[in-house]
């Protein structure tokens, strides 16, 4: 299965990087996104068993990584990250329509 990431988780795993690098240092900011896309690895291997957040898109779904959940949803053979937020952000503000597979 195909991995794509939208340009909002793009910069959603940027403003990750960033925020751990400077509040935790570097050697934190290593593991953190290495734990992170051992994670991303995991949802492609079996997508399905995730939580379906149909009441924020139609077949998003839904993993928690720590202080962070990643949505992502499942089209054909590729699996899309739609974002990864903090798990304290109000979710259905910052998932938007052109984040999504067409």
């Amino acid at each position: 299965m195909k991995v794509i990431l939208s340009p909002s988780a793009v910069l959603d795993l940027q403003s990750i990087s960033d925020y751990t690098l400077r509040n935790w240092g570097s050697e934190q900011e290593e593991r953190y996104l290495k734990a992170l896309w051992e994670k991303l690895a995991l949802i492609q291997s079996n997508p399905e068993s995730h939580r379906l957040r149909e009441d924020l898109a139609k077949g998003c779904r839904s993993a928690r990584h720590e202080k962070h959940v990643i949505f992502f949803a499942v089209q054909g053979q590729t699996l899309q990250i739609i974002r990864i937020l903090h798990g304290a952000m109000d979710f259905s503000s910052h998932l938007t329509t052109e984040d999504l597979l067409d």
